[in-house]
């Protein structure tokens, strides 16, 4: 019996510091109260998760807790009760928001706990706020576009002396063939 006990203590320690390294890796993670919600769907959600690099993991409150000592959770004992699943996000901190976001339409009894957005507490309105960012591909479009702008109006400026130059030459053809 005391054999089976220390590898389930062992066992737990494992997933603790394994739960640690993830949180400390992961420049987002989510924590989510999922009543009710469907096996089906939850595996949707995972697979949907899986392609923008995060994850999600179901975890006794008990070992979530200890796993965020030295995090701002460990703070908000509270938030470590009922039902929990974690998502870590380890790329783009907005594409596992957005995801969230969309799974949880129509979900009432499912709601956002909070989490921790590159370190720092994140409550269920912060996670929110930055689901409805755009994504890191948009705004680096929206700065490609920016930074070209003024390089694209330029071209269009020196493109526009020569087409004016063509214009007044023409002009002036077209008077003297007339006078002439």
């Amino acid at each position: 019996m005391a054999v089976l006990e220390r590898k389930s203590i062992q066992k737990k320690k494992e997933i603790v510091q394994e739960l640690k390294e993830k949180i400390e890796k992961a420049p987002i993670v989510i924590l989510l109260d999922f009543k009710k919600i469907d096996a089906n769907s939850v595996a949707d959600f995972r697979k949907a998760l899986k392609k923008e690099n995060a994850e999600m993991k179901v975890v006794k409150n008990t070992l979530l807790y200890r796993a965020c000592n030295g995090t701002p959770l460990y703070d908000k004992i509270d938030i470590f009760k009922e039902q929990t699943a974690v998502i870590f996000g380890y790329g783009d901190i907005v594409a596992p928001a957005k995801l969230l976001k969309e799974f949880l339409k129509g979900k009432e009894e499912a709601k956002i706990k909070a989490g921790l957005v590159e370190g720092a507490f994140a409550t269920a309105k912060d996670i929110e706020a930055v689901a409805s960012l755009p994504s890191k591909e948009q705004l680096i479009a929206q700065l490609l576009a920016v930074m070209q702008a003024p390089i694209t109006n330029f071209v269009r400026v020196l493109n526009a002396l020569p087409q004016k130059t063509v214009m007044v030459l023409n002009a002036i053809k077209e008077q003297k063939e007339k006078q002439g």
